[in-house]
């Protein structure tokens, strides 16, 4: 195995074994005790013999010893496979499901571990069915009983997990505060749990998410960072650059488009592809946004070029949705003008269809800027009128709406409008975000 640890790994492990932080470093120190990795047996021999009366051992492997047993206690299996209890349920009514996956039939470990998978795997073409999921797999998770898990500390992660997608997908649909609610209830389950460094990671990618979209940026960074240092001790490359992504991601929201940049670049070599081609596109999608904000439109549409296979192999319909707004902003700022307005409508009506009016609302004055661009007067009062419903939809203030309505009276300089345009985004943005691109 590489990465072996080193004697003041062992040293650290001896002296506290359950101090905070230490968990990532103790899962790796575990596994490479486990599969006799010789280097870290001599490590942790050289650790015990450097000052054995410093130590308190019997203290620091039971504290081991009951971390693991709880950690590898079995679940209790099922007769029924997850997949034909999810088919038994299927053919029931929606509340009738909910009512039933709390009995003991469906209260076990691994249904509620495929109800999770199944959640997060509709979760751009099906937002409604993620959260029906992912409230069925909460449900569940809550009536397993300890004996069904193995152990209360497992349970609790089973729980947490549970919670945790539920959360997320709340988040998804706009619910921002019942997600943050259901964020709090998986943070609970979690510091019951085993301490398991990968779940605390999990955890903390899922809630950089609902903090870009309240627009709490420095909690998002800070999260993807703990989320990272996790991924980094468990040397996981492909993961940490998962959590690189979402720090660029809150620094191109927060304004810091050079920072997002520098972090994107040093991101992208380390994903794997083949293990998730998403994670890719995404990296590379927010990559030219961020040369877009800053106004470098030839270097986003190099890129954009370059990375055009990744967009069309796409199964997601919103992840395609957002990619063809992002072409639509290349193309205005390229000056094809036409061709972004056919494009933008397009995505604007596709975010409108899924009820994603927070998308729909800032695509509408991007489109505007087209207009006003083209001189095209009676496009534009058209376009700020099939605007003016979805700014209702969001509950934008009387004033926001009035500078919205401004944009319907002639006569205006083309820098007078454009920087309206700019004023109002900027309003909108600050709003809570239904949906992240991550």
């Amino acid at each position: 195995m590489s990465g072996h640890l080193k004697v003041k790994d062992f040293e650290r492990f001896l002296r506290n074994a359950t101090a905070t932080g230490t968990a990532p470093r103790n899962t790796r120190l575990v596994r490479h005790l486990l599969a006799a990795c010789a280097p870290c047996q001599e490590n942790l021999r050289a650790a015990a013999s450097s000052s054995p009366e410093a130590y308190d051992y019997g203290t620091s492997f039971a504290d081991a010893e009951q971390s693991l047993a709880a950690f590898l206690a079995e679940d209790r299996t099922s007769d029924v496979s997850a997949e034909d209890l999810l088919a038994e349920l299927a053919q029931l009514p929606p509340a009738v499901q909910v009512e039933r996956v709390a009995s003991g039939r469906y209260a076990v470990p691994s249904f509620v571990k495929y109800l999770i998978d199944a959640s997060h795997g509709v979760r751009y073409q099906d937002p409604a069915r993620m959260l029906h999921f992912a409230n069925l797999a909460r449900l569940a998770a809550e009536a397993c009983p300890v004996e069904a898990v193995g152990s209360e500390p497992r349970q609790a992660d089973l729980r947490a997990q549970a919670w945790r997608q539920y959360g997320n997908s709340l988040r998804v649909l706009g619910h921002l505060g019942e997600a943050e609610e259901a964020i709090s209830v998986a943070r609970r389950h979690l510091e019951e749990g085993t301490r398991d460094p990968l779940l605390r990671a999990r955890f903390c990618t899922q809630a950089v998410s609902l903090r870009l979209a309240q627009r709490r940026f420095d909690k998002a960074i800070e999260l993807a960072e703990e989320a990272g240092q996790i991924y980094r001790d468990l040397e996981d490359d492909h993961a940490f650059a998962s959590t690189l992504v979402q720090k660029a991601i809150a620094c191109l929201y927060a304004g810091e488009g050079e920072e997002s940049v520098q972090i994107l670049n040093r991101a992208i070599p380390l994903i794997e592809a083949e293990r998730d081609p998403n994670l890719l596109l995404s990296a590379c999608h927010n990559l030219v946004r961020s040369y877009i904000e800053l106004g470098r439109p030839e270097q986003a549409l190099s890129l954009y070029s370059e990375t055009r296979d990744l967009y069309r192999r796409s199964k997601d319909p919103l992840l395609k949705l957002r990619l063809a707004w992002q072409e639509g902003l290349l193309l205005r700022d390229l000056g094809h003008l036409r061709a972004s307005e056919t494009i933008l409508l397009d995505a604007r009506q596709g975010f409108v269809d899924r009820e994603l009016f927070y998308e729909a609302a800032l695509i509408s004055l991007d489109l505007a800027a087209v207009y006003v661009k083209l001189q095209a007067e009676s496009q534009l009062k058209q376009a700020v009128a099939e605007t003016v419903p979805i700014f209702r939809s969001l509950g934008v203030e009387r004033e926001l709406l009035g500078s919205l309505l401004q944009l319907q009276q002639p006569p205006h300089q083309n820098r007078q409008t454009l920087a309206l345009l700019q004023v109002l985004s900027s309003q909108i943005e600050q709003l809570p975000a239904r949906s992240v691109v991550y």
